[in-house]
């Protein structure tokens, strides 16, 4: 009270921690790339042609890309001390619940012919083996092991390059 008395203001106060502001600003990126997932036009409606079954299937592939590279990013800060425990927990659920819709919506198409068949089992393997990863990673996360979840989303960057291979394959 006798510090403030004689004007000098605690040292602490309006003092900001470095990296503040890149957190906010990695948050807002993650954020809007949810958001982003979101807008993707989803395959919806029937595939009556390998064609438009493969364009379908790119759109899949982007929206679970995108999505394994929001968790990425997050997993990549939090280990560098730069996201909090509670906000990575919703947004790698959220990435989560996305990647599983998008899994859902794309199987409930129906292959039009074998190559389609082929396809499908393709793009399905790349979706489950990144929905597996990024469970891993939300564990992590909601265990508290949020200074390794930067190693526990590893098999993710592999996610990423196969769906990115698929998607420059089949456009």
């Amino acid at each position: 009270m006798s510090e403030l008395a004689g004007g000098a203001a605690p040292a602490t106060r309006g003092r900001r921690r470095p990296g503040q502001g890149l957190v906010v600003i990695v948050v807002t990126v993650a954020a809007l790339g949810l958001l982003a997932t979101r807008c993707v036009p989803h395959p919806l409606g029937p595939a009556r042609t390998f064609g438009k079954y493969e364009g379908k299937a790119v759109t899949t592939a982007k929206s679970v890309l995108s999505n394994v590279a929001t968790v990425r990013l997050a997993a990549h800060n939090s280990s560098r001390d730069r996201a909090f425990g509670p906000y990575l927990s919703v947004l790698i659920s959220d990435a989560e619940e996305g990647v599983s819709g998008t899994q859902g919506t794309f199987d409930a198409l129906q292959p039009p012919d074998e190559r389609a068949d082929k396809l499908q089992q393709e793009l399905d393997q790349l979706v489950s083996d990144a929905l597996d990863h990024i469970r891993d990673v939300r564990i992590a996360t909601r265990r508290g092991e949020l200074s390794r979840l930067a190693d526990e989303a590893k098999p993710l960057d592999d996610d990423a390059r196969k769906l990115e291979h698929f998607t420059e394959r089949h456009q």
